[in-house]
Order: structure tokens, then sequence, then C-alpha cells
């Protein structure tokens, strides 16, 4: 460590210097400098012929404004710190942790630089009095592109936004998403774990994360988590084990005899209208009666010698309350005739019920009961799916567009429908229909917006009344008929219950005259969304026994899932995306053929927004 004297042309402000963020204050440091002169040394190190300051850098800046103001020449010399480059980053990173908050981008790069150098977070953060997870969450925002960093550093991106974008390492995508998001934190994450499953979700707890990652899974940390929690990113892995781990437990039951046993990942739609069933309460043994009687005197003695509050008391109340218990079972007749549904609950433990099953003799199939071919969270998608095609027919048919809005209006106003029975809600709203890119994979149906977003983007915002006006009338129409698509509604929540609002939207459907199948085939996708039983299921009743009976030895479900797709006639579609799967009468309640129950379709009208819990 030396003192030198160079003249201030000869120095610059080291890109090493941690604090990129230009610091306040400047112009009352170079009065200050001006009144006192330079009460502490610059510190610098030597590169390519320059010194470059990497501590001090508010004085070189106040130097640099005096030479402005002509107080200064260039030509003048300083005293100047001579340090090696090596010790620049720690020295500078530490000067500015202790003069005043750094900004959280300088933060970001003065950490990645000490990592760098071979420091862990560990001993970055005794370095510098930092907290350990403060240290590595800046460290993890590092992984950022660039840009992203120093648009943190002007103020224009924040931490929490970017700490989702971290949820990707890809550059591209990271910037592809802000961008799309307009910084918006829960729309990027949003758009970056829509094919990805909260490990605080039913299914995963259920599954477990050791189970998970045995089998080659990973996890997406979540910067926002005070622990492990992420996202897994093999949703079909997570689908799968969950699935198998659940059919296990109902074999447990198929084996005791119940009637019938229905197990699914979602909670059953039916359920109440199931009679519960509840189990018998029999007589103790003799044994039984005795030990009951033996741990009700330890108690009272137990009470009596020390107190009701005696430590000793609870494990034997545990012990009667074991036996009291083991006397409620469900006998033979109930087992005979009754049946049990299984689900995973949100906290990821099972959820039973126990109900009065049919006793009719059931035909023989792969499983007992009435399993759903697709899943709650399958269905809502293909009626997403089935809704984007329907949009776009009718935003091409403004005269339909015409009507429909118009019979909205007519309902609503003349014959006092609610509006959530209309298919379309004459409201400035448009309709959630976004799917996986994996069920999207074999269409190119285009969503109505970015059609519209990308024909009309000449409509202004200030003026668009008087724009509008000066449109021609077939323009005029085409506007009309693509803001009524956005609003047209066939969609449904998972767990959801088809009502009027289906019906009507069957009918525009019908009117639209569009043909599914000609836009939209099932992918690969959508029978790696469903259940091993259900495809098979699918083929008995499309293709034949044969063909089921074929494919039911195939044991990995992925090569199931591209069999069945294989051996399924030319344009089939699933009931749901049929035209017409949800006709009803005019103010009947809905009645559904066994084709769509069998597809899942449940809740009620009301509970329509109810969160889709794995969707």
């Amino acid at each position: 460590m030396a003192i030198i004297h160079p003249r201030l042309s000869q120095l610059r402000l080291s890109p090493l210097n941690q604090r990129r963020v230009k610091p306040a204050a400047i112009e009352a440091m170079a009065d200050d400098i001006d009144a006192h002169g330079l009460l502490q040394n610059l510190v610098a190190y030597e590169e390519d012929g320059l010194l470059y300051v990497f501590a001090g850098g508010r004085r070189y800046r106040g130097l640099k404004v005096l030479v402005k103001r002509k107080r200064v020449k260039n030509s003048d010399t300083f005293p100047v710190e001579f340090r090696t480059k090596e010790e620049a980053i720690e020295l500078s990173l530490a000067e500015n942790f202790q003069r005043e908050d750094m900004h959280p981008a300088d933060s970001i790069r003065a950490f990645a630089a000490l990592r760098d150098t071979g420091m862990d977070a560990e001993e970055i953060a005794a370095r510098f009095g930092q907290a350990v997870s403060f240290v590595y969450k800046m460290l993890r925002l590092s992984a950022l592109a660039p840009s992203l960093i120093d648009l943190i550093a002007k103020d224009q991106l924040s931490l929490e936004a970017a700490r989702a974008l971290t949820l990707t390492d890809d550059h591209d995508q990271q910037m592809k998403v802000a961008k799309a998001a307009n910084g918006h934190t829960h729309t990027i994450r949003r758009m970056l774990t829509t094919e990805k499953v909260d490990t605080t979700h039913g299914a995963f707890l259920f599954v477990g994360r050791d189970a998970y990652v045995e089998k080659g899974g990973t996890i997406t940390v979540d910067l926002f988590s005070q622990g492990a929690e992420g996202f897994a990113d093999q949703p079909e892995l997570v689908q799968e084990l969950a699935e198998e781990k659940l059919d296990a437990i109902a074999d447990e039951y198929r084996s005791i005899g119940w009637h019938e046993v229905r197990a699914q990942l979602d909670r059953p739609y039916d359920l109440y209208m199931q009679g519960s069933m509840h189990p018998a309460t029999r007589e103790p043994t003799e044994t039984e009666a005795a030990q009951m009687e033996a741990i009700d005197a330890e108690i009272e003695r137990i009470a009596e010698a020390e107190s009701e509050d005696s430590e000793r008391i609870e494990p034997l109340s545990a012990e009667r309350d074991a036996i009291t218990e083991s006397l409620r079972a469900f006998n033979r007749e109930q087992v005979a005739v009754g049946g049990v549904a299984l689900w995973v609950s949100q906290d990821g433990s099972i959820g039973k019920s126990f109900y009065r099953a049919k006793a009719e003799p059931k035909p023989k199939a792969t499983h007992d009961g009435p399993t759903p071919l697709y899943s709650n969270s399958l269905i809502a998608d293909l009626l997403r799916i089935k809704t984007q095609i329907v949009q776009e027919a009718v935003a091409a048919d403004p005269a339909l567009a015409l009507d429909i809005m118009l019979d909205s209006l007519a309902g609503q106003l003349l014959h006092g429908a609610h509006s959530y029975q209309m298919a379309i809600d004459v409201q400035a709203k448009t309709v959630a229909i976004d799917v996986a890119q994996e069920l999207m994979a074999t269409s190119d149906v285009r969503p109505v917006e970015d059609t519209m977003a990308t024909r009309f983007a000449s409509i202004p915002a200030e003026g668009r009344f008087e724009a509008i006006r000066a449109m021609e009338a077939d323009d005029k129409m085409a506007l009309l008929a693509g803001l009524v698509a956005m609003t047209v509604d066939g969609t449904l929540f998972a767990g959801g219950s088809p009502g009027q609002r289906h019906h009507r939207f069957e009918q525009i459907a019908r009117a639209s005259g569009v043909d599914v199948a000609a836009r939209w085939s099932a992918p690969i996708g959508l029978f790696d969304k469903m259940r091993r039983a259900a495809m098979i299921d699918l083929l008995r009743a499309e293709v034949g026994a044969a063909s089921a009976e074929n494919c039911a030895s195939i044991k990995k479900k992925a090569d199931l899932a591209v069999n069945v797709s294989g051996r399924l006639p030319a344009n089939w579609l699933p009931a749901p995306m049929k035209i017409g799967a949800f006709d009803q009468p005019e103010h009947d309640p809905v009645d559904l053929d066994a084709d769509i129950h069998g597809d899942n379709i449940e809740g009620a009208e009301d509970d329509q927004m109810a969160d889709d819990e794995m969707a």
C-alpha cells in the first residue's frame, strides 16, 4: 500500500466501483471539497496505464464537478492510495456498505463479483455483516439477464418482479416475460408457472418431495418462499405418482370387499347426492370391557392421589379412546352395499367419504365404480379450447355477433334473466382461455384478443369515439364481431357444473357452423393428463374391448397415451368438445348423458367461482 499523487486527468471511475446508481448530493460533495479540500484519499488500482478509482467514487465525481466550475484543473494532483485490482472488489463493496445503503442492483453485481473470486454466500455475509439469506437472494438475482439488472438499477423493475423472473434461467424468456407482464409480479409468476405444480399443492404434498425427486423430478426454488418451497417442474410426474399412490390405497379398500371404491385426485362432485354411511357401534368384548374398566379405575386412583391434571392420566385416556374407537366399524352388511370415495385434500391428506352405493351388479371392468374419464382440470382446459374456437367463429360473423349481443341484452332487460345465465356477459371483460401449450399443439387457433389487437391497433385511446364514428360500416361490424367474440364464455371452472350459460353457448357454437374437429384435434398431451384406467375405458367405448385389452398390458403411461392416440378414429373429439355437449331444455336442470357424466363435470352453478385447484 502506497500513497501516490497523480494528475486528475490520469484517474478514471473504476468499472468495479459497485455503486453504479448515481449517489445523491454530488453537488454538496463538490461544495465541501471546494471549501475544505480533499480530506480523504481516493483509492485506485492501475490497469492499462490508467488509475481506476474504486473507493471514493463520490469524491472523484465531486472533483469532476469542480473542474466544470473551473475551481480545479485536470492537471491538478491529488493523493491516491494505490491498491491491487484483487483488493478493489472487496474494498469498494465494504466502503459502500459502511457509508450508506447500497442500491439492490449494486449489491447484486457486487456479491456476484465476490462469488466469482471464490467466496461463498456465508463468507460474503460474514465479511460485510449481512444476513446469509440476503446474500443468497442477491446472488440468485445475479442470474438475471444483465439488461434486467440495469432496469432494477433504474428502479424500473421491482425486486419482487425480479425474484419472480428467476423462476427461469433462460435470459431470453426472462426478457420476453418481463416485457409481456409489464413488470407485474403476479403475472410473471403465473406465466412462468403455468406448466408447473406448486410444492404446497395437495397432490405434491401427498406424493412427497422425496418420492418425486427419487423418480427424477426437479424443483424450481421460489425466492418468495421462506423455506424450500417452489414449483415441481414435471407436473405429469406428480400426477402419475399421486394416482399410483391413491390407487394403492383404493386397492386396500377393495380387498376388504367394499361394493364400490372410487379414487380420483379431485373431490368427487356428486358426494352430496349420496347418502352418508356411518360406522356401526358394537358392544365391547369381555376383554375390552375389562380393559376399559381397569383404565377407568387407574385414572380415578391417580386423580385422587395426585390431581386430575396429572400427566399420567393423558396416556391412559388415549388408550381408552383407542379402544372406544375400535368399537366403531363398518360391518359386513355395510361393506357389501357401501361405497368409498377417496381423493387428495389440499393439505395432502386423504379425503374419505363413505356412502350407500347402489346394490345392482356392476359389469366387469378394469376398476370399480364410475371413475370419470377426464379430471376436473382437464375438462376445464377442454372447454377453454372449445370457447376459443367458437370465439374465432363468432369474430368472423358480424351478423351472428349482433344477434348474440341483442339476445343477451333482451334476455336481461326484457325477460329478467341474470347475466351469468347468458353465453355472453355484456361487460367490459375478456374470458380467461389460457391453456397448457401441449393441449394446443395440434391447433393454429389464435386468441381473438390477439387478432383484434393487431387489426385495430390504429384505434386511439384518446379520440376513440370520433375514430369509431369515422370507420366504414364493414370495419365497424368486424370490430363489433371481435369485441362480442371476446366475451363469449363457454368455460367451466374445475369442479363447476354446466348450467343455462353453457346451454346458450352451445346454441352460439351451433349457429356459428364451426367444425371443432377441423380447428383442433386431440394431441398426445391430452392423454398424458388422463388416468390409465380412463384411457382404457375410452378405448373400450370408442374402438372395442379387444383394443382396450391389448393396451391394458402397456406398463408405461406415456406409451399407453401414444397407443390410445393412434387407435382412436379420425376427427375424434372428447365429449366436452362436441357441439351440443351441454344442450338442455330451457329453464330445466342440466341432464347430461352418460358420456358427459363420465367426464366428471361437477359442482353447482354457484361454485363456478371456486379456485381451480390444479389447472
